[in-house]
């Protein structure tokens, strides 16, 4: 039976990055090459967002104690961004109304999803809500371009690429990215041990006088 972590990690790294990369195989295939360029800026852009919110964070103890707010959520960033454009490029050949609501599902169930983050207190409200209109606006700039630049020609190797990229990229394990975000934080910040995330969304325990960082890097990385 699958559990509510089993849809938490739909929005991993190891999952929404081969996917990311499926739509770009899927937009080549159809010869629709600044699309594909376009995609892959766009959400290069928003892993680097979140990322330099992680490391500001994690180097600098830089938040928003009022709103609980730390750093952006990757999960809820990924999903937002990636799953609305997944299903209207896949509704390509469909009525442009079926693709306006293929977005707008993608939405929906990164809503879902956001909303799982803040229930198991892996993200605050405002961290997941700041995240997912992140993650939506570039959604919604890539369907903007799709309505100026040449759209992909459908053909039967679309598939077969996309599939492949996926599986290319799962092999290359993206995932391990996120373990350096506490190597960054700290070679740049200069400090010996990097801020900490509580499930308190106001205490930070690397603020209290007295408190030993002695948990392993793992521990010290946002869920997402």
């Amino acid at each position: 039976m699958m559990s509510w972590m089993h849809v938490i990690d739909i929005g991993h790294t190891a999952v929404m990055v081969p996917t990311a990369g499926a739509i770009a195989g899927w937009l080549v295939s159809g010869r629709a090459w600044k699309l594909a360029l376009c995609w892959c800026l766009i959400f290069v852009a928003g892993l680097g967002l979140v990322a330099l919110s992680k490391i500001a964070f994690l180097g600098w103890g830089l938040s928003v104690p009022p709103l609980g707010f730390k750093a952006l959520s990757g999960h809820a960033w990924r999903t937002a961004a990636v799953l609305p454009v997944l299903f209207f490029v896949l509704l390509q050949g469909a009525p442009e109304i079926w693709r306006k609501r293929g977005f707008a599902f993608g939405v929906a169930l990164s809503i879902g999803l956001g909303a799982l983050l803040v229930v198991f207190r892996f993200h605050t409200t405002s961290e997941v809500l700041a995240s997912l209109v992140l993650g939506v606006a570039a959604g919604r700039v890539f369907v903007r371009l799709s309505a100026t630049l040449p759209a992909p020609r459908a053909n039967r190797r679309a598939v077969a690429m996309s599939l492949l990229i996926f599986f290319v990229i799962c092999s290359l394990r993206p995932s391990a990215i996120n373990h350096r975000l506490v190597d960054v934080a700290l070679y740049f910040s200069g400090r010996d041990q990097p801020y900490r995330w509580t499930s308190d969304a106001n205490t930070c325990a690397a603020r209290q006088p007295g408190v030993l960082h002695r948990a392993s890097k793992m521990d010290l990385h946002s869920p997402g």
